[in-house]
Order: C-alpha cells, then sequence, then structure tokens
C-alpha cells in the first residue's frame, strides 16, 4: 500500500510545530522541512562550495562549516542570489523526501513546511492541513518567539500571503490554532479520515 503523506502548513504564527508536536507524540513521522534542510545542507560538501564560489569564501568558516549570518546577510540583499540558494535546498530536501518515501512504502508521513507550493513539495502530498489563525494572534505569537518587531513579521506575513491560496485538486483541511477552538479535536478529526482512506 502507498504511503499516505500530507502537508502540515500554514503562515508565521499559525502553529505548524504545536500540530506536528501533537502528532509526533501520537508516534506519527513528521519531516520538518527546515530542520530536515539544515541537517542537508550542514552534510553536503557539494553544496558548501557551491555557496563558496557563488556568494564568496566568507560563507564558510574556517572549519569549512557554514556561516549562515554572512549566508543570510548576502541573500535577503539579492534576491537572484536567494532564489539560487533556495533552489538548490528546495531540490536536496525533495530529493531525500522521495528517498524516505521510497524507503518506507506504507503509513502515514506528515510533512511539515510554510512554503509547501513554492518548493515544489505539494507534488508529494495527498491532502493538506493548513493550521490558521487571526492575523493578529499571529503576529503576536510571532514576535514573542522571535523576538523580533511587528514591522519584520507584517513584511514575513505579506511574502507568504499567496503561499496557501491553491493546492489544486489537493482537499485541504483547515485546523484552527485560535487559542479558542479545542485543537486537539480537530487533529482526531482529521487524522480518523486519513486513518479510515489508508
Amino acid at each position: 500500500m502507498p504511503m499516505t503523506v500530507v502537508g502540515i502548513t500554514g503562515g508565521i504564527g499559525a502553529g505548524k510545530s504545536v500540530v506536528s508536536r501533537v502528532l509526533r507524540c501520537k508516534r506519527f513521522e513528521v519531516y520538518d522541512c527546515d530542520l530536515e534542510a539544515r541537517r542537508l545542507m550542514d552534510a553536503s560538501v557539494a553544496l558548501k562550495e557551491a555557496i563558496a564560489a557563488r556568494l564568496g569564501r566568507e560563507c564558510l568558516s574556517a572549519d569549512g562549516e557554514l556561516n549562515r549570518a554572512e549566508i543570510a546577510r548576502i541573500i535577503f540583499g539579492d534576491e537572484s542570489h536567494r532564489l539560487w540558494l533556495n533552489s538548490m535546498v528546495h531540490e536536496m530536501v525533495h530529493r531525500d523526501l522521495e528517498r524516505r518515501l521510497e524507503a518506507n512504502g506504507d503509513g502515514v508521513l506528515f510533512i511539515e513546511s510554510a512554503i509547501l507550493r513554492t518548493s515544489r513539495l505539494d507534488s508529494l502530498c495527498g491532502r493538506i492541513w493548513l493550521v490558521d489563525a487571526p492575523e493578529e494572534v499571529r503576529l503576536s505569537r510571532a514576535c514573542g518567539r522571535d523576538s523580533a518587531d511587528a514591522a519584520r513579521i507584517r513584511a514575513r506575513m505579506e511574502a507568504q500571503r499567496d503561499e496557501f491560496g491553491d493546492f489544486g485538486d489537493l482537499p485541504v483541511a483547515v485546523i484552527y490554532n485560535d487559542g479558542i477552538a479545542p485543537l486537539l479535536p480537530q487533529i482526531e478529526n482529521q487524522l480518523s479520515k486519513i486513518l479510515e482512506n489508508a
């Protein structure tokens, strides 16, 4: 039986990681794209050399590790560099996920990413869970968590705005994480639908 793949997505401060933690507590596998991308980047000598060649040797430390602060400074100041690096990393994550799907064979795998569509990972998913909350709630959470000012968080929200609008024919379930509607029953409800069809 093929593996059931569910994408977990949503804007900054919506609570994707909270939903993922609940799933892990229930013994489901959740592939956190941010964490896995970091692991893959750290392990790839070829990527490090490509970064150094394009962005400069100062993007690597003396012992050959990534200098993430310098990389961020460069790519967020030049859109072409940012798009180039994102493309490289998205491809690595895509290949890693495909290997994992081939190795596992069956069961349920959740993929957590704020940019499922941009990274084309939605093509691996059979359904989407969109975690959502009112903008002011998300803003408050993100500012408190990241110690960032509201203007920067609002800019990130605006940049993400088109990310969640159209998943084509994929079924989308909205999970409200507004701090009022109980979260666990929503997750249980969606899990029961997945397991019924698995």
